[in-house]
């Protein structure tokens, strides 16, 4: 491997920076890590250093924008919900067009449209929530997809509601786009259902998603700790609550179900405790 190698390869990985970063300190980044002529391939050590500082760059830029932490927070959290939603969609093999439109509210999310998000959030929600509201006979409508029949079921749909409310009417309206990569939820989601041998809500599918609610709750926990911003406990908030309330009040009939609202219980716990933690004083020192 040559130096040419090994700068293509740092630089792929410098692409965890945010762009205004990469544009002032990149190529200074650059000619450090490739100052040592002898090196012919590229440090794991460096790499690993690199996406760890370009993750915590992108975290305190996150606080410093002009959108407040709460509107922030409340917006990954939807965003979040809305990606689940659509993934438990694919997995039911709801029709096309509610696809679509389970599609387009994580796209209307993802860009800050707020005006958009909000009826398509009450579409989702009232579609999901008609047997409840207009009887068993609205359940017949299956290109609406599924319908729940408890109202406790239907309380992340409200919280989706309320919050798409909120965000909506606050002013200024602007919120910041979110990652195209989000998107990759729902396309594993996709892979998953059309994997020979993997049966929709199954074992697979269960790992699946508690893998990837894992990992996502431990990035804002570790976001967390290095902006010391509220914003990702209440993003967690918002996608773990109304679920842990819906188990409380149905329980699991089975310890896997059990462990897994307990364990996303524990890493909202442990995001907020790290939200709320006090920063440790700097020491004064006295002159001599």
């Amino acid at each position: 491997m040559n130096k040419t190698f090994a700068e293509h390869w740092y630089r792929l990985f410098l692409r965890a920076f945010p762009p205004g970063h990469r544009a002032e300190y990149g190529a200074e980044i650059i000619g450090t890590l490739l100052n040592d002529a002898s090196r012919r391939v590229p440090s794991l050590r460096e790499t690993a250093g690199l996406l760890t500082a370009g993750y915590a760059a992108r975290a305190r830029a996150a606080t410093g924008g002009p959108v407040p932490w709460w509107a922030d927070g409340a917006h990954l959290g939807l965003l979040m919900f809305a990606l689940a939603h659509m993934a438990y969609r694919i997995a039911d093999h709801a029709s096309p067009g509610w696809l679509a439109v389970s599609a387009l509210l994580v796209v209307a999310f993802l860009r800050g449209w707020t005006l958009l998000a909000l009826p398509l959030a009450l579409a989702v929600a009232l579609s999901t929530g008609r047997t409840m509201l207009w009887g068993l006979e609205a359940t017949e409508a299956k290109f609406l997809g599924p319908a729940y029949h408890d109202w406790i079921s239907l309380a992340p749909y409200g919280v989706l509601v309320a919050g798409a409310v909120v965000i909506a009417i606050r002013r200024p309206r602007v919120l910041r786009a979110r990652s195209w990569w989000w998107s990759a939820i729902p396309v594993t989601a996709f892979v998953l259902v059309h994997t020979p041998g993997v049966r929709e809500y199954g074992e697979t599918w269960q790992l699946a998603r508690a893998g990837i609610e894992g990992a996502v709750l431990l990035a804002g926990m570790w976001a967390t700790a290095v902006a010391r911003s509220p914003r990702w406990a209440l993003a967690a908030a918002i996608y773990v609550l109304p679920g842990v309330a819906s188990a409380m009040v149905n329980p699991p009939s089975n310890t896997q179900d059990l462990g897994y609202w307990t364990a996303l219980a524990a890493l909202l716990l442990a995001i907020a405790a790290t939200a709320w933690k006090p920063q440790p004083m700097a020491e004064h020192h006295r002159p001599r």
